[in-house]
């Protein structure tokens, strides 16, 4: 691949400028997960994945919680929209957040 295919692989990629859809959606996601409490986090793991974060239960923290929320965006486990519906349900935010 010469120079220009650097390029355009570059520009694909939104390296000048254009920010990719996924990029606004972890933004979104990032803003929508500072609202969330502790117990908010262990129950959207509970109830979108069916499992707790599988480390110790007693020194479990927050970022630990969200480590694992993360990865399993990361991996297409969970949707932003899941927890999206889940914030709503639990009130977690009201709908004007997403206005």
């Amino acid at each position: 691949m010469g120079l220009n295919g650097g390029l355009a692989k570059c520009q694909l990629m939104g390296l000048f400028g254009r920010s990719k859809p996924k990029d606004d959606t972890i933004e979104q996601m990032r803003v929508l997960l500072d609202n969330f409490q502790f117990a908010d986090l262990q129950t959207f793991c509970v109830e979108t994945l069916g499992v707790t974060p599988a480390m110790d239960q007693e020194h479990l923290s927050s970022i630990e919680v969200l480590d694992f929320v993360w990865d399993q965006y990361h991996k297409g486990k969970i949707q932003f929209s899941q927890l999206k519906e889940f914030a709503l349900k639990h009130h977690v935010v009201s709908e004007n957040f997403f206005e």
